[in-house]
């Protein structure tokens, strides 16, 4: 599935999520190079340091 997702639209924040970029509202960081997303309706989901530099990078974010 997530290769019919538009990259530009969609990014993988952790193994079993994938989450609309434009949804995304900041980013918290944590202990251990994780973070939380937290998207605009405030829903807080779990950034995998796997994913963290393609994240910041999709959001055009420095860290």
């Amino acid at each position: 599935m997530e290769t019919r997702l538009d990259p530009k639209r969609f990014a993988r924040i952790h193994r079993s999520r994938i989450v609309n970029l434009s949804r995304v509202a900041k980013l918290l960081p944590l202990y251990n190079g994780d973070h939380t997303v937290v998207l605009k309706d405030n829903t807080e989901l779990g950034l995998s340091r796997t994913y963290r530099d393609a994240l910041y990078r999709a959001l055009a974010i420095e860290h």
